[in-house]
């Protein structure tokens, strides 16, 4: 494949990325275009299918007329628990629901009684989860329901738009909460309280497995050859720990996107919750994920960002300068990250975000400190809930839009006390989704090929006095969790 680039294409809540990768892992191209969330209602989170793939369309002819080499394959990665419902020529009846939507919080109990979800899943059934969407469709949409021939997962449906297929891989499954552990089967029984007839559901395929190829319509649109070999793919979740090369034991990783995600492999399945982790499938057919979960990661940053002025926001770098000026811990200013609930340990989506401890003495460097501090305790949570569950690990890699940052990074180190390795490519579920299309069109193993590609570009060491300030502030911080969770 010399001479020839890898397509990955990362359908994220905010914004597609796109990747063109050489195969040695060296970054040839990359694109970002942004689409809107619509919220018609309080806690629910829409999107339009057809912004989707438009952004998806114009990113990826962009990247590859950047690239300017021939793509030998495409791989998918997207945010889990959004789908789409199709009609009889696979076009979307409606908006997507996505996966901060949260309108199903009645049915989540309810179904949460009728089944026992950890037992049967490994997981705590969350409103998150596509199942208690469609019972909610069910009882105040059953007309749309009654039309749908089809249900698409989201990155599912760009695979349907680029190859006419549809199929989707076991970390997607899974999540729905409509499958067993491991995800390799949709349960008759899960979806039955939905109620769903599995036949509406793609066919579950390994994320390396060749779903299709790219059509003559979808080629030209995004600028490849017609019959280009396209990779089922994977969640993000799954499809970041590949391309973060989380494919040998003793390694955790964190990445800093809209939400954090902190990752490290399952040594052994559980039947019960675990620190409010979640079990995911790896994109390495087989194997199993932890999922730590900090909701509102890079988007307590983007948001802070947003307020502090009407007409034009400062720059990141800006923020940044100023929360450098602030000693570790903020002076006294604590913030909680929970804008969009508060997943990892506690599992409440209902719980909202809080600044602790503010005075007329505080700035708005206090307060972003704060932020970034915030989030990197909520990682710290997921990272003590990992090692638990007795996944601990001797390296701790970070990616992402949030890792743009080194003050962010220093803080994360300073606050977990240990040292951060900082991987050179950032958008790591698009560099995994990347590595899908490769193990597709060649059949080499997934996990070797992330073991050759993946960069460590610098690795940022804890400072003593620094972690003893924040080992105290963290006590701070989980007391006034625990006082939000109404404990």
């Amino acid at each position: 494949m010399s001479g020839q680039g890898l397509l990955g294409i990362d359908l994220g809540t905010s914004a597609v990325k796109v990747l063109v990768l050489a195969d040695d892992g060296t970054r040839l191209a990359r694109t970002r275009r942004s689409y809107p969330t619509h919220a018609p209602r309080r806690g629910w989170a829409e999107q339009s299918p057809h912004d989707w793939w438009r952004a998806v369309c114009d990113a990826a002819h962009a990247a590859v007329a950047d690239a300017g080499v021939p793509i030998a394959s495409v791989g998918l990665s997207g945010q889990l628990n959004g789908f789409v419902l199709l009609d009889d020529r696979m076009e979307p009846l409606a908006d997507a629901v996505i996966w901060l939507d949260i309108r199903a919080e009645v049915e989540t109990v309810q179904l949460a009684q009728m089944a026992d979800f950890p037992a049967r899943t490994g997981n705590a059934l969350s409103a998150i989860c596509v199942l208690p969407k469609l019972a909610w469709l069910r009882a105040h949409r059953p007309e749309l329901l009654e039309r749908t021939k089809r249900i698409a997962l989201a990155k599912d449906y760009i695979l349907l738009r680029l190859t006419g297929e549809l199929a989707t891989d076991p970390s997607d499954a899974h999540s729905t909460a409509m499958t067993e552990a491991g995800g390799r089967h949709w349960s008759p029984q899960l979806c039955a309280l939905a109620p769903i007839d599995p036949a509406l559901l793609p066919t579950i395929r390994p994320a390396t497995a060749r779903a299709g190829r790219v059509t003559a319509t979808a080629a030209e649109a995004i600028g490849i050859a017609a019959d280009t070999p396209v990779a089922t793919g994977a969640g993000d979740v799954a499809a970041l720990a590949v391309g973060c090369g989380v494919v040998a034991k003793g390694r955790t990783t964190l990445t800093l996107g809209t939400a954090g995600h902190v990752v490290a492999e399952v040594t052994a399945r559980r039947s019960e919750p675990t620190g409010g982790l979640w079990q995911i499938p790896h994109g390495v057919f087989g194997r199993d994920l932890w999922l730590g979960l900090v909701m509102s990661g890079g988007l307590s940053l983007s948001w802070f960002r947003s307020i502090l002025a009407h007409a034009a926001p400062p720059d990141f770098e800006t923020l940044e300068r100023l929360a450098s000026g602030v000693p570790a811990g903020s002076d006294g200013a604590t913030f909680l990250p929970f804008l969009e609930g508060a997943a990892t340990p506690y599992n409440r989506p209902d719980v909202r975000g809080a600044f602790v401890g503010l005075s007329s003495t505080h700035g708005t460097g206090h307060l972003v400190r704060a932020v970034l501090e915030g989030v990197a305790f909520n990682a710290r949570q997921c990272v003590e809930a990992l090692e638990h569950a007795g996944a601990a690990s001797d390296e701790l890699r970070l990616a992402e839009g949030g890792a743009q940052s080194r003050l962010w990074c220093q803080i994360i180190a300073d606050v977990l006390g240990r040292p951060v390795h900082l991987i050179a490519e950032r958008d790591t579920s698009a560099a995994g989704a990347a590595m899908f299309g490769q193990a597709a069109a060649t059949g080499l193993a997934v996990e070797a090929i992330a073991q050759s590609m993946v960069v460590i570009e610098r690795v940022f060491e804890p400072e003593i006095n620094r972690v003893r300030a924040l080992d105290d502030v963290y006590e701070v911080y989980r007391t006034a969790c625990t006082r939000a969770m109404g404990c």
